[in-house]
């Protein structure tokens, strides 16, 4: 029963990372969660999660749609941030950390569906930008959740579905490598993974393609709909897993 959990819950989080190009973690430990240690499940997480990206990025006809400095900025600062989140990971309270973004989530995701028009941050140019993936490079580092504030961001931002999710691909592409080379320099990928990073290369693939190709054929009100509800759903299992994850 645990292995089927493990990979259904691997089925449809890849699905929807090639859908939406974020929240395979969110997805996935949605379900393994219940079955894994958080200590397995961390290194599980971001290597499907990279394997995932490679798969549906490779799917695509044009990789680089838009110019490569739309994305660039919240590149460099969230690799920046990333080493950072590692460090504050060892000395700030995470079930704490986790309550309070878990709360945030759960209160603005209701709310942007109400589609705020917030000139401020619709003009903001890449000072900003970069802020915010500094910001997502962080709490990659800390809690593997790097696509949720930048999601936020580029969707307050008003830019069309497929800018956003352009910049979530690469900018959550980029900070798993960043990730796994870490957990490699750590010592956090060991043999004893590998039966699992065999049935996740099978779980993942199809699905993480079928999402890339319906990604053409859903509307942007349909799209931003999808990301708001990982978002509140990020944040139920964030604030919930507080309590029942010691």
């Amino acid at each position: 029963m645990a292995w089927l959990i493990f990979i259904f819950g691997a089925i449809v989080a890849g699905f929807i990372q090639g859908l939406t190009g974020f929240a395979f973690g969110l997805v996935a430990m949605s379900f393994w969660v219940w079955i894994l240690a958080p200590q397995l499940a961390a290194p599980l997480v971001v290597f499907a999660s990279l394997w995932g990206h490679i798969i549906s990025l490779s799917s695509e006809k044009n990789l680089f749609q838009f110019h490569k400095s739309l994305i660039l900025p919240y590149i460099f600062a969230g690799l920046i941030g990333v080493p950072l989140g590692t460090w504050l990971l060892e000395h700030v309270n995470a079930s704490t950390f986790k309550f309070i973004l878990g709360t945030f989530l759960m209160v603005w995701s209701p709310l942007m569906l109400f589609r705020p028009q917030i000139k401020i941050i619709e003009n903001a140019g890449g000072i900003a930008d970069i802020f915010i993936g500094f910001v997502g490079g962080i709490l990659g580092g800390l809690g593997g959740f790097s696509g949720a504030i930048p999601s936020a961001w580029v969707m307050l931002k008003n830019m069309p579905k497929d800018k956003q999710r352009y910049i979530m691909r690469h900018f959550n592409f980029a900070i798993q490598i960043c990730a796994i080379l870490s957990y490699t320099i750590q010592g956090n990928l060991q043999s004893h993974l590998l039966p699992y990073f065999a049935v996740l290369i099978i779980a993942v693939s199809l699905p993480a393609i079928w999402g890339a190709k319906l990604f053409y054929k859903i509307s942007a009100q349909q799209f931003n709909k999808i990301v708001l509800s990982l978002l509140f759903a990020s944040g139920i299992f964030l604030t919930v897993s507080t309590f029942i994850i010691s």
